[in-house]
């Protein structure tokens, strides 16, 4: 089962989550809450997975409610206001949903939610000796799952996202969730081929499919570009 709350001040936006969420058996709503404290209440006495979680509400509003738990929950945003987006999601939240929100936008949010609860957690073998931070020669690392060492090659990855404590690892047909962080991941790559281009990504910048603004392509997947990255990532892509 995959616990919830939904935080909102408008009765009518509660409403709305929840009718939605009964159309998915094994979720279930723990409790609605009209603020940061009942939330902050409601995190201590049970197991929570999912936040939905409105931004404007009085008092304090959702992302300093957010930015004020230690280990939160997986969280998506639900919100009248686009202008919070890409805070949202700097925040690592699953999904951002703008209200009115559709039964198909819904359900789309809950299948990322899904995907991020389902995932495999692989931990990372001692490194060989000669798979040094940044090596140019080395091209693969291993990683293990149960008893069973799987072989990434670095060519195959796509990207790679933090979340949390982990990295998840995106390749063409699969994703895979690897216990350590993304900025341990990030030396072992050859920087010749990978760059950071916000402080949760890391491409491989020969997957990528197409540039817009302050988002990058790459198979199908939208990736933001940070303020901060910008110019050090079209330079490297020699643009």
């Amino acid at each position: 089962m995959i616990n919830c709350l939904i935080i909102d001040d408008e009765p009518l936006a509660r409403q709305m989550i929840a009718e939605h969420l009964a159309h998915f058996p094994d979720w279930v709503v723990i409790k609605e809450c009209i603020n940061a404290t009942e939330a902050w209440q409601a995190l201590h006495e049970s197991t929570v997975h999912v936040l939905f979680l409105d931004i404007q509400m009085p008092g304090i509003s959702g992302i300093d409610f957010l930015r004020s738990l230690k280990n939160p929950p997986l969280v998506v945003f639900t919100t009248a206001y686009a202008d919070y987006a890409v805070e949202g999601f700097e925040l690592m939240a699953v999904d951002y949903l703008l209200k009115p929100i559709t039964p198909g936008r819904f359900k789309q949010a809950v299948i990322r939610v899904q995907e991020k609860l389902s995932l495999p957690v692989l931990t990372i073998k001692e490194k060989p000796a000669e798979l040094q931070p940044g090596s140019l020669s080395s091209n693969h690392i291993f990683v293990k799952i149960d008893s069973r060492l799987i072989r990434i090659n670095f060519d195959d990855i796509l990207f790679a996202e933090a979340q949390r404590d982990f990295t998840k690892i995106y390749f063409h047909e699969k994703n895979i969730l690897i216990s350590f962080h993304l900025k341990m991941l990030e030396e072992m790559l050859p920087q010749n081929k990978f760059i950071r281009i916000h402080r949760s990504y890391v491409i491989n910048m020969s997957k990528v499919a197409g540039i817009e603004g302050n988002r990058v392509f790459i198979h199908q997947q939208e990736i933001p570009v940070g303020s901060n990255y910008k110019e050090h990532f079209l330079k490297s892509m020699g643009i």
